[in-house]
């Protein structure tokens, strides 16, 4: 036996010794949690059983969740395994196509007690967990005798066991008698009272930047207006470099051995940026003008660039590549690749930050290699600071080049220790006294607001612990959101619900308070993928992927059709009864090929079908939709397959399918094989040519609340403003409480969170800012009833102080300018509403009320109201303050009717003359709105219930910005998603100008001294 094998047995052997030895020293011992629901005790986490059957779960929604286990004796620990979520073998049917992790705790550290403090096990901070069981092995091993799990999801938790492996510590004495420092978790319910305290003295500084990830951008469409409305700063667009700069638009030559030849290339092509015998640019140049859809955020990139200009907003240019070799024929290329790209950006769009291969240590980037990765940094950031400098020398620019890495997904120190430790290192491999990186930036998805009490400070001390000189980095998130994709689909949480857009609020304000330097949500709008063909549902805005679909506009062949089963005896006539509600749904027996047959009572050419399954709530949220299915038509007797209609792993609860081929037949079929029971809600037929515009569309629909909250966090705390001390009374880490100063509108700008479900009762105290009496301070909010518009108007009491009343979830941004303002009120000039269909040429100027009503099966129930303010004289430009107002309600319904409103400046139209043909930039069958962001600019929203009373929006920036001699505001509702119909039948009655309680706009300005 040689050396080695003798070495390697003498291993195995005390290995395996070791493991005998051990044992899981948490069976049955002491457990104390936080919270317990009923059924599911904390004596499961130690039971010795793995399963689905013994768990425990936690009984409250909000973090942290605290599991604490005794062990009443000092042992040694060498290893540490949890277990949640539901392992594979127990899932039931319709759990198995949830994403990874699905139900598994994901955010998480274990702890040990030493004997002062509660100290974290090494490595043990886990972030994203994806897994049912989760280890943590620890050498040398840690000596204690209780551990505890601390957990920041913001959901009810549940484990299944916890089990912890060691020795029992030699010569140890028995530990103490402790009282567990886990307390119950207490529900606070009813109203509660806080003062609110600002005071003069700066306390930090808000994000410098509040972005958004792209979503689609092509010209025509209405993307610029409502990324305007969102208030943000910076956008993160999308680029494959082999889309952008192919490797046959540049010099790709093998000669390029060596870091000399490399660098006299370099030399000779800066010293002719434009016309050298490297960069193709008279093809390069054709492919900017293109449509590109190398990623899932179809664009045309000079569009999108000088839009973005335009606005005033930066890019964050994300380009994508893992091409990077330790070679100086490989550096040579992708330098030239990544210059020319960001050459030609900083020249169009003034683009200053560029960002590598996005999260590159995830399977979909390979990983890369971290050394690769490395290498890449320094050719890259090499070449982006040499085109930003080149065009900044012939075109007199002053930009500012910043390289932003490293993109990395999740947790992933290892990675940020790395690159903070190499980042003064060169190509060359020389040592600089520059940073090559200037910008750290990683992406987060499922945690809650209180997960990020402390990440960033965390990345902070990583950095600082690893850069050659000891310093950090400006540290953003390019990419972050409440949950990942893949979770959200499969909950019944939307990005519309107070528990979600709350949340996004939060995170806004732990990230801001712990000193990020920027955020850029994931993502503007619904876009589609391939594993999400017909869009995501963590999109901040609805839009249409290509095709607007609007089903009520067309005729349902099979409405009120007879109808068979595969159930006998079954309520079949539900399927086609033209109701899609939860109480209007058919649901098939458990077992077997599941099928329904729809009589159409007639030969027919059919074009398209739109099915809904599960559960309703929208496009996306249905658990329990069917998963795998298709449609069939017969045919001389024979069922055949309709091509384009058959669904895989569906992740939809609606699914309208346009046939590649139009069928002609009396009869089609729907056939399932999932498992279990399924519940179809509805089957709607369309005939061929009945149904989308062949024209391309991807117009931005609508708002989401998260998107409301963005763009009020963005109005009040981007750009680095001064963050003044603001202190609350009480000790709740679901109310959040900051104020800003905004130097160029002379506002200050206070955010209050409440995460919680019941009211505070606020009293804010503003006495410190010395603000004249009578001070205008605006609230927008966003909350079960609202979607950002304003709220409250107050007058500031002279003392300073006054009383506010903050819902519950609730999201609110409080405007107070600095300056004492007069108001000036005006009524309008002009006011009609227009109706559509048989009634499109009439005018109804005179009428008392104007009415807001969607009916895109009746068009002639279409009605949308204009309303004109005549203010030529009025330099707009002073405004300080501009509302405008609208009193109405609801004609019935408990939701909130929301709808939009539109400004269009310039001059008027007569009242007793405007119809639905000749109103401004209406569309002549639909309810919708044209050249948004060119002629019209998005107002905001508005949520009408049954209570008659005043809606505000605070229209400031629009006015100042756009409106020379009069405004027209136009109230519609739009068709915002496919299957929108939640206002069908509805209508907002509003008053107008001929009643007592007219549209008003108000205009504060500066007084005079």
């Amino acid at each position: 036996m040689n050396i080695k094998t003798l070495l390697l047995a003498m291993c195995v052997f005390a290995g395996g010794s070791l493991m005998a030895q051990q044992q899981n020293i948490a069976l049955n011992k002491e457990v104390t949690v936080s919270s317990e629901a009923q059924g599911y005790p904390a004596s499961n986490i130690v039971d010795g059983k793995i399963s689905r059957h013994s768990v425990w779960r936690a009984a409250a929604v909000k973090a942290p969740h605290t599991v604490e286990i005794n062990f009443n004796k000092y042992y040694n620990i060498s290893e540490l395994r949890i277990h949640s979520g539901i392992m594979d073998g127990e899932k039931k049917p319709d759990e198995m196509s949830q994403a990874a992790g699905f139900w598994s705790v994901k955010n998480f550290k274990m702890q040990y007690w030493d004997d002062a403090n509660w100290t974290d096990f090494p490595r043990s901070e886990i972030h994203e967990n994806r897994q049912t069981n989760v280890s943590m092995t620890f050498s040398p091993v840690v000596t204690t005798f209780k551990i505890r799990l601390v957990c920041d999801d913001g959901e009810p938790i549940s484990i299944m066991e916890i089990e912890a492996f060691g020795i029992a510590a030699p010569n140890m004495p028995a530990p103490p008698t402790t009282v567990p420092e886990t307390k119950k978790q207490q529900r606070i319910s009813g109203t509660q009272s806080a003062v609110i305290k600002v005071e003069k003295q700066v306390s930090g500084k808000t994000m410098k930047f509040v972005g958004y990830n792209q979503g689609y951008y092509m010209p025509g469409s209405n993307v610029s207006g409502w990324m305007e409305y969102a208030n943000v700063n910076s956008v993160r667009l999308w680029a494959s470099l082999n889309a952008f700069v192919p490797e046959k638009l540049v010099q790709v030559d093998p000669q390029v051995i060596s870091v000399g030849e490399f660098d006299k290339r370099k030399n000779e092509l800066r010293a002719n940026p434009e016309q050298n015998s490297y960069l193709k640019w008279d093809e390069l140049n054709i492919l900017y003008d293109l449509p590109d859809s190398s990623s899932t955020n179809a664009m045309v990139y000079n569009y999108a660039l000088k839009e973005l200009k335009r606005l005033g907003i930066g890019v964050v240019l994300q380009v994508g590549s893992t091409d990077f070799k330790d070679n100086w024929e490989n550096k040579w290329k992708q330098w030239q690749r990544y210059y020319a790209l960001a050459y030609h950006s900083a020249k169009t769009g003034d683009v200053c930050m560029f960002a590598m291969q996005n999260e590159p240590n995830h399977r979909n980037s390979g990983p890369m290699k971290l050394d690769d990765w490395i290498l890449g940094m320094q050719i890259t950031s090499d070449a982006i600071h040499c085109a930003i400098a080149d065009v900044n020398k012939k075109y007199g620019k002053t930009l500012q080049a910043k390289f932003v890495g490293p993109v990395t997904a999740g947790q992933n120190t290892d990675w940020w220790a790395a690159v903070a430790g190499a980042i003064r290192t060169d190509y060359q491999g020389k040592q600089t006294n520059k940073d090559l990186m200037e910008i750290f930036s990683t992406h987060s998805y499922n945690s809650p607001a209180v997960g990020y009490a402390s990440r960033i400070s965390n990345i902070r001390k990583i950095i600082t612990e690893h850069h050659p000189a000891g310093q950090s980095l400006p540290i953003v998130y390019t990419e972050i959101g409440r949950w990942m994709n893949a979770y959200l689909i499969d909950k019944e949480e939307t990005m519309d619900d107070p528990s979600l857009f709350t949340e996004w609020a939060g995170i806004y304000s732990n990230n801001m308070k712990n000193g990020g330097y920027g955020m850029w949500a994931f993502k503007f709008a619904n876009t589609a993928s391939g594993p999400y063909p017909r869009g995501i549902k963590s999109g901040h805005h609805y839009i249409w992927q290509g095709k607007r679909i609007v089903e009520d506009a067309y005729k349902n062949l099979a409405l009120q059709k007879m109808v068979k089963t595969s159930v006998s005896a079954s309520a079949a006539g539900l399927i086609t009864d033209g109701d899609k509600s939860d109480a209007s749904a058919w649901v098939s027996a458990v077992d077997g090929e599941k099928w329904i047959e729809i009589d159409l009572g007639g030969i027919m050419e059919v074009g398209s079908a739109l099915v809904y399954t599960g559960s309703a709530g929208g496009v996306y949220t249905a658990p329990d939709r069917i998963k795998n299915f298709k449609l069939q038509y017969l045919h001389n007797g024979q069922w055949l397959d309709i091509k384009g209609a058959e669904e895989k792993d569906s992740r939809y609860a609606q699914i309208f399918s346009m046939f590649k081929e139009p069928v002609r037949t009396g009869k089609i079929r729907f056939v399932s094989n999932d498992k279990g029971p399924l519940k179809v809600r509805e089957i709607k037929v369309f005939a061929k040519g009945d149904g989308p515009s062949a024209k391309a569309d991807f117009n931005v629909s609508g708002i989401q609340r998260t998107g409301e909250v963005v763009r009020l966090f963005a109005k009040g705390f981007k750009e680095e403003r001064n963050l003044l001390k603001t202190k609350a009374s009480v000790d709740d880490a679901d109310l959040d409480t900051y104020t800003s100063f905004d130097e160029q509108t002379g506002n200050y700008y206070m955010w209050l969170v409440q995460r919680g479900d019941f009211s505070y009762n606020l009293s804010i105290d503003l006495s410190a800012l010395q603000l004249p009496a009578g001070t205008p301070v605006t609230a927008e909010t966003v909350n079960a009833l609202c979607y950002g518009e304003v709220t409250d108007v107050i007058s500031l009491p002279a003392g300073g102080s006054f009383n506010f009343k903050l819902a519950p979830q609730s999201v609110v941004l409080l405007s107070i300018p600095s300056v004492r303002l007069t108001r000036n009120t005006f009524s309008p000039v002009a006011d009609a509403g227009v109706r559509g269909g048989k009634y499109a040429a009439l005018n109804y100027g005179k009428e008392k009320q104007l009415t807001v009503q969607l009916a895109a099966g009746v068009p002639d129930n279409n009605q949308v109201a204009y309303v004109y303010f005549d203010l030529s004289g009025k330099d707009m430009t002073r405004a300080k303050k501009v509302l405008v107002g609208f009193r109405g309600k609801a004609e019935q319904g408990i939701r909130p009717f929301r709808l939009h409103v539109y400004g269009i400046p310039g001059t008027g139209w007569d009242t007793e003359q405007l119809n639905w043909l000749n109103a401004p930039l209406l569309d002549k069958q639909e309810a919708l709105i044209h050249d948004v962001g060119a002629k019209a600019f998005v107002a905001g929203e508005l949520a009408f219930d049954t209570k008659d009373k005043y809606h505000q929006l605070d229209i400031t920036e629009m006015a100042r910005k756009y409106v020379k001699e009069g405004l027209t505001l136009v109230l519609v509702r739009e068709t915002r998603q496919l299957g929108d119909d939640e206002d069908k039948g509805r209508k907002v009655l509003i008053s107008a100008m001929e009643g007592t309680n007219k549209p008003l706009l108000e205009i504060w300005q500066e007084a005079l001294k």
